[in-house]
């Protein structure tokens, strides 16, 4: 399976660019990039359903990485990675634990239908 940030990159590549961009020549200023940080949430939202998924069921933990981010941003690389490691953690067990989820959800109706199949078949 592809992962979700090649997906991303791959459907939403411009205004993933845009943003990246933007970031890097804002880093004191973070928020001025806002309207391009929600351009690219809702093209990866409409290319990428599972982020949906991740968003809904993942939601406290994307607020608290989020939170961390700005308020830890310009205060330097080693601040940021202390503060927010453990929240990006938290993030990515919950995002790991949605995917498996989906996958397994995928399976079992891949199996139903194999057996649906079957039985029609065998009639």
């Amino acid at each position: 399976m592809e992962s979700s940030i090649d997906q991303v990159a791959a459907k939403c590549g411009k205004q993933l660019e845009t943003f990246q961009r933007c970031i890097l020549a804002n880093q004191q200023n973070p928020s001025a990039c806002e309207p391009y940080k929600v351009e690219l949430s809702r093209c990866a939202a409409s290319a990428v359903p599972l982020l949906n998924e991740i968003k809904n069921r993942c939601v406290a933990q994307v607020i608290a990485y989020d939170k961390c981010l700005e308020q830890h941003s310009s205060k330097g690389d080693d601040e940021l990675e202390k503060n927010c490691t453990p929240r990006l953690r938290d993030l990515w067990f919950c995002t790991e634990k949605v995917k498996r989820e989906l996958e397994g959800e995928t399976n079992l109706d891949v199996q139903r239908s194999k057996q649906a199949g079957r039985e029609a078949l065998s009639k």
